[in-house]
């Protein structure tokens, strides 16, 4: 028994092999991507949490003549965090326009090629289904042909007569 791998044709075997390529390079800019956001989000988690228990610790422990406020530089942490996601979300799209440049041709061409072959196949098996049936059609006529002259010779299909010589002959009994 053949396995579907030897089962395709060459045209749909590169078509598959171009789309495996395509969403493998994709899916490595995405993870690429996640993995720089996460470590982003993690650094930004890491800051935001030292410097607010640094604030509690001194609004607790520190009279309030003395404190110093520090929202301002939660803005610019903030600030810094926000520019850095969207530096990655260009990046992102930067790369996949990158991947998606690098595999349409590719995947243009092998999809051409499989439409190419799956219609060749289908106007084979059409014209093949032609030729079977102008055959068998043929065969059914060659088979009526000799039927009707081997029952000519045998004289068993004799005229039939009309229906007014029946209706005729009817009447006269």
């Amino acid at each position: 028994m053949n396995s579907f791998v030897e089962t395709i044709s060459p045209a749909a075997k590169n078509h598959v092999l171009a789309r495996i390529d395509y969403f493998s390079d994709l899916t490595l800019a995405t993870l690429q991507s996640v993995r720089q956001l996460s470590e982003v989000n993690l650094q930004f988690s890491r800051d935001w949490l030292q410097d607010s228990t640094e604030a509690l610790r001194v609004a607790l422990l520190t009279p309030q003549a003395e404190r110093t406020p520090s929202t301002e530089q939660a803005a610019h942490k903030l600030q810094a965090w926000q520019q850095q996601l969207n530096q990655i979300a260009s990046e992102y799209q930067t790369s996949i326009n990158q991947v998606v440049q690098q595999h349409a041709p590719q995947a243009a061409r092998t999809a051409t090629e499989l439409a190419e072959a799956v219609t060749h196949k289908a106007v084979a098996q059409v014209d093949q289904q032609l030729r079977q049936s102008k055959a068998a059609g043929k065969e059914i006529i060659d088979q009526a042909h000799h039927f009707a002259s081997v029952a000519a010779q045998n004289g068993s299909m004799a005229q039939p007569a009309s229906m007014q010589s029946a209706e005729d002959q009817g009447n006269k009994n």
